[in-house]
């Protein structure tokens, strides 16, 4: 039987957002040293995991693609990110990154990506590699393309509070303080099998943020 997962926007839900004067604005760290997780974050990830859900990441990086920082940077990141959760033993089953930007300034970083939320083609490529059955799974994501990225593969939506980001979304979606409440309400409705009551899926129209 095809596992059940949840997939997990990185910044914002498992990990703080980063104020950079150089930017003027609340961003995915640059750098390692500016990684922090939530508090709480790793404790509900690690719930999640021992209840049976395969933990899949997918984020938007796109700042090298914007020239701020070096895509090498941009991966001691993600490497400091996973040690910090493999302490609080925490380990991810799989994890997909997209690194360009519509908007961007780098060559071959810039552009529509298919990878690049709210685009499913991560969802679909986690769902094959780990026998993922995406309608008994879920996604908990702070923003819009979230939300959109989790509709169009039929994956039943959580939106948790980022205080940096205004979601004025109309969309009818599941909202929680954080993981640590969206882990909950997840493991108590693990037996809502009626797709009827989830969101219908909403083609995805790349937003730039």
């Amino acid at each position: 039987m095809s596992r059940s997962a949840v997939f997990l926007d990185r910044d914002g839900v498992l990990v703080e957002e980063v104020f950079y004067p150089e930017s003027g604005e609340w961003e995915a760290p640059w750098r390692a040293d500016d990684v922090r997780l939530i508090s709480g974050s790793a404790g509900a990830a690690r719930t999640l995991a021992q209840a049976g859900y395969a933990l899949v990441l997918v984020s938007n990086q796109a700042a090298y693609a914007k020239g701020k920082t070096s895509l090498r940077s941009v991966w001691l990141a993600h490497e400091r990110f996973a040690l910090l959760l493999a302490a609080e033993g925490v380990v991810l089953d799989a994890v997909f990154y997209s690194y360009s930007h519509p908007n961007g300034i780098v060559p071959f970083f810039t552009g529509a990506s298919l990878g690049r939320k709210p685009n499913p083609q991560n969802l679909f490529i986690a769902a094959a590699q780990l026998d993922i059955d995406l309608a008994r799974s879920w996604f908990v994501g702070d923003r819009e393309t979230d939300i959109l990225c989790a509709m169009a593969a039929k994956v039943r939506p959580i939106l948790v509070n980022n205080p940096h980001v205004l979601v004025t979304t109309n969309l009818s979606v599941v909202r929680c303080i954080d993981l640590s409440e969206a882990a909950a309400y997840i493991i108590e409705h693990d037996f809502d099998r009626d797709a009827a009551m989830w969101p219908a899926a909403v083609p995805p129209d790349q937003p730039t943020v």
